[in-house]
This record gives C-alpha cells, structure tokens and sequence, in this order.
C-alpha cells in the first residue's frame, strides 16, 4: 500500500525572450555576411599554392637550408 501521492512542485512562470534589439540584429548580420565573404573567398579563389622560381635562381636548383 501506497501512500498519497507527493504534491507536484509549482510551474516557475518563464518570462517570453525579448526580441533581439536592431544593433543585435546588425552585429549578427555583419558577421554573417564576414562570414560568408571569407567562405566564398576561400572557395571561389584559385590559388596555386606552389610559389614560382625566384628569378635569379634556375627552376631545378635546390636552395640552401638557411632559406628555407
């Protein structure tokens, strides 16, 4: 046999968020859009990484190790 049932806490009223402010709204969209430019940038480019001869040195020659 059981005993009565323990009385159920009360609800905490939760308060509705605020509505994000316009210099919120501002702040979220520039970063966006920072965001997106360096995406598109970095997808949109062609780079060749590879960096071409210096123009004193043969294109097959090794360089030394202090250069490096």
């Amino acid at each position: 046999m059981t005993g009565p049932a323990a009385p159920t806490p009360a609800r905490r009223h939760r308060a509705r968020p605020k509505p994000p402010s316009e210099e919120g709204l501002r702040r979220r969209l520039a970063a966006v859009l920072v965001g997106a430019g360096a995406l598109a940038a970095t997808l949109l480019t062609g780079v060749d990484p590879a960096a071409p001869p210096a123009p004193d040195r043969e294109p097959g020659h090794a360089s030394s190790d202090l250069a490096q």
